[in-house]
């Protein structure tokens, strides 16, 4: 008896293209909910310092435990993924995600609402760690780039609504209700998670090849073989690049920042929602150059950007120059934009790139662990910057590592682009980046 749908015809093809992009938006909702839940804590945090009389210790420890859970999640993320299922990993994070959320929304004191945070992070290691995967393994090698970067598209969304979330509830202080409208957002992924589809490449293994997953000594060799050590040296250049930038301590600490340029509380949670908005603009710009232009030349204009901007932010907060405010404020607008356009998205497609297939779900989660490690210590240790070496110093700080990761791009990092598995992994093992 003939099978139809087996048949290579072209009417075929745009259906299943509409298909891949549906898959993409449903997987990419864990993304918002790991955007939103990173950038809720930058408005609530004004409100929770001051009911719960939080010390600067403690305000850093509400963000700082949101990375460790996100580590933790993103370094168990490899093993779930492969043994169960994209699909059940990503429904994973969904419950993770609306536990963590209505914990913190309800938290009578500063203990349960650290635990939330934990609890948010997990979901949100999880879902960094497996959408980048996910995307990766439906795409077509034509709409890989862009495919690859609605991850990050996403997770700039759900940073942009947490802003407004913020802004919608800054007049009463009314933290609680920020972390809460989350919830909508877990409601809405766990609704459409139902039409999401396993991944091919995961089925195509079968039960026996997904469930043999290695031990820690059998994960080390596994990462240190020949073919795959280039690829994991370079995917943590990268997130370490991402990083320590100072991107995210930005992110999360933007009301702090420009209200000490002399704005208050609400208008300081307003400019931080200008600030999200050119994010989303600027990856969406991405999304659509990267397929054209390259990941490698983004990368350098992103990064190059980035220095130019930091070192006039630094300025401004170091001395009096005339119109002080507008000028940190431009300055910060423009290191956002240009991190958005390369460094922030295009990360996350090279790591589900240049890893072989077979080793792609654990190799990027090792390097989102150590994303969300970095990610860490810069936020625990910012505020503790600021106050020894002055704000203008540690913007100047910031600055002198994009230059070096300007550096590293420019010799380690291949073009990647219209290239297949074989060709990426012999780019890299040769170090030819042309």
């Amino acid at each position: 008896m003939a099978r139809p749908h087996t048949s290579p015809s072209v009417p075929r093809a745009e259906p299943t293209s509409a298909r891949r992009l549906l898959s993409g938006a449903i997987a990419a909702l864990a993304c918002l909910l790991y955007g939103y839940c990173s950038g809720v804590v930058a408005g609530a945090q004004l409100y929770v310092s001051r009911d719960f009389s939080l010390g600067t210790t403690a305000q850093g420890a509400v963000v700082s435990v949101f990375l460790l859970g996100a580590a933790a999640g993103a370094l168990g993320a490899g093993r779930v993924s492969d043994r169960y299922g994209r699909r059940p990993a990503l429904l994973l994070s969904a419950l993770l995600f609306g536990a963590g959320l209505a914990l913190a929304a309800f938290a009578p004191g500063l203990p349960l609402l650290l635990v939330g945070r934990v609890v948010q992070g997990l979901a949100a290691g999880l879902a960094s760690a497996v959408v980048p995967v996910y995307l990766s393994e439906i795409s077509t090698d034509r709409a890989r780039g862009r495919m690859g970067t609605l991850n990050q598209f996403m997770v700039t969304v759900g940073l942009l609504v947490s802003y407004l979330v913020a802004l919608a509830y800054s007049s009463g202080g009314e933290w609680r209700w920020m972390f809460g409208a989350g919830l909508a957002g877990v409601a809405l992924f766990l609704l459409a998670l139902p039409l999401l589809p396993e991944s091919p490449a995961w089925r195509a293994r079968g039960d026996g090849t997904a469930r043999k997953m290695p031990g820690p000594r059998a994960a080390l060799r596994v990462l240190t073989a020949r073919g795959v050590l280039p690829a994991l040296l370079v995917g943590v250049g990268l997130c370490l690049l991402q990083q320590f930038c100072g991107i995210n301590a930005v992110l999360y600490f933007a009301p702090t920042i420009i209200r000490s340029t002399g704005l208050g509380a609400s208008n300081a949670i307003l400019y931080s929602v200008y600030i999200g908005a050119l994010n989303v603009v600027m990856t969406m710009v991405a999304v659509e150059l990267v397929d054209r232009w390259g990941r490698r030349p983004l990368m350098l204009l992103s990064v190059g950007l980035m220095f130019v901007a930091l070192v006039p932010l630094g300025v401004s907060f170091m001395w009096d120059v005339p119109a002080h405010s507008l000028v940190a404020l431009l300055c910060l607008l423009a290191y956002v934009a240009a991190f958005a356009i390369g460094l922030g998205p295009i990360v996350w497609l090279l790591l589900a790139e240049i890893f072989p297939p077979e080793r792609r779900a654990l190799g990027t989660a090792v390097c989102t662990t150590v994303n969300w490690l970095a990610n860490f210590v810069v936020n625990q240790f910012f505020l503790t910057l600021v106050g020894a070496l002055g704000q203008g110093e540690t913007f100047w700080l910031f600055a002198g590592v994009c230059l070096l990761g300007l550096g590293f791009v420019w010799h380690r990092l291949p073009e990647t682009r219209g290239r297949d598995d074989a060709t990426i992994a012999a780019a890299l093992g040769t170090g030819t980046v042309r």
